[in-house]
């Protein structure tokens, strides 16, 4: 598939997404970020090839992921087809930390725009949940996955990917 059009495909899909989002909790902080140098990966050769992240938060509760350059982050992944972006929170935060949880909120929503080099960006929508713990504790279940722990706002380290995003956006809990 041509760059442009992966990346029209991509621009596309983030709208319908955030509109989809927007139309069940209403209009929320909105930004689109600054491109994101990604070096260590090829551009997408299909719009299917690149996931929205998804985070939560309230106390949040964050990875340690071997396969990437921050000593944290918050859990996401690909959303599966028919999986709703608050699903897709739903469930990699299941899979990657043994927590059961429900999206009770959106907190806000943004655009990712990640540059691999290429003439063409890839727009992502990054959407910020906050959830109510229904069961399980903090344990590791991806393979990368080394670490699952909760921090206050005040313990994000300045090596937690989005650090200062997070304590911008999120309600001190």
């Amino acid at each position: 598939m041509e760059l442009d059009v992966v990346g029209s495909e991509l621009a596309d899909r983030g709208e319908e997404r955030r509109d989809s989002l927007t139309e069940r909790w209403g209009e929320l902080p909105y930004r689109v970020r600054d491109p994101i140098r990604v070096t260590e990966h090829d551009f997408p050769e299909t719009p299917d090839d690149i996931f929205p992240w998804v985070a939560d938060d309230g106390r949040i509760l964050l990875v340690r992921d071997s396969g990437h350059s921050f000593s944290w982050e918050p859990p996401g992944e690909k959303g599966e087809n028919g999986e709703t972006v608050a699903e897709t929170a739903e469930r990699e935060t299941r899979d990657e930390t043994g927590i059961e949880c429900e999206v009770a909120n959106l907190l806000f929503t943004e655009t990712l725009q990640f540059d691999y080099g290429e003439s063409v960006l890839a727009p992502v929508l990054h959407a910020g949940f906050l959830t109510r713990r229904v069961d399980g504790r903090a344990r590791t279940g991806k393979k990368k996955i080394e670490e699952a722990a909760w921090f206050s706002m005040d313990e994000l380290s300045k090596e937690t990917q989005f650090t200062e995003d997070i304590r911008s956006l999120a309600p001190r809990g």
